[in-house]
């Protein structure tokens, strides 16, 4: 294996699992556009590594699929970091999975398997995308709209935003604005019945909140 078809390898890991990190990084998920590049660019360099070495040993190619299975087993743990469970919701099981199919990516890129590469990382897109949508859709979501006030703008924006991450919220609308000595925050956010419970209940025991109203 040449230096060009190892920067080709390289390159192609950083591109298409940038493409994969930005749909992740649009929907602010914690493992965004550098860790899927990241992800990928560390799983190809790893089969690189192996068809380097055994190459140079003139080994057998069983080596290399126990090094592509060691990578597997710590995108397992990586993704584990991922996942949230708190009040008895589990959450960022979808970036777990994403990170462990960025990682097959890099290895099937590794493995100089371009084309199927490529087709991978569109299948893993219009999942992520498409599926998405169609969840909205066809699952039973409702969409609430809430409005605060607080003395507190700073600190209540950051308490909203994490806790929003936290139960797995994601705002379609959000915005700020000044009443007097107020601060009002308004967003909206589909979700099912009993996630919106919990984020009611999170915001309920934030301090800093003055009025809360639901539509």
């Amino acid at each position: 294996m040449d230096i060009l078809e190892i920067a080709l390898k390289l390159l192609l890991a950083v591109a298409l699992g940038g493409i994969v990190g930005i749909e992740r990084e649009t929907s602010h998920k914690p493992a965004g556009f550098r860790t899927n590049i990241l992800i990928c660019l560390g799983a190809t360099m790893v089969m690189i590594l192996s068809d380097l070495v055994l190459s140079q040993n003139g080994r057998a190619g069983g080596d290399a699929t126990r090094l592509a299975a060691g990578v597997v087993t710590g995108l397992g743990f990586l993704g584990a970091g991922t996942i949230i469970q708190a009040r008895g919701t589990v959450t960022g099981l979808t970036t777990a999975a994403t990170i462990w199919a960025v990682g097959g990516l890099g290895l099937v890129i590794g493995a100089g398997y371009y084309l199927p590469a490529v087709i991978y990382t569109v299948i893993i897109v219009m999942t992520l995308l498409i599926f998405r949508r169609f969840e909205d859709v066809h699952f039973a979501r409702s969409i609430y709209r809430y409005t605060l006030k607080t003395r507190a703008a700073k600190e209540t924006l950051v308490s909203v935003k994490k806790l929003a991450l936290h139960e797995g919220i994601r705002f379609k609308e959000f915005s700020h604005k000044r009443e007097g000595s107020l601060t009002v925050i308004a967003f909206s956010f589909q979700a099912p019945e009993d996630r919106e419970q919990k984020f009611n209940r999170g915001l309920a025991d934030m301090e800093g909140i003055t009025e809360m109203k639901i539509d």
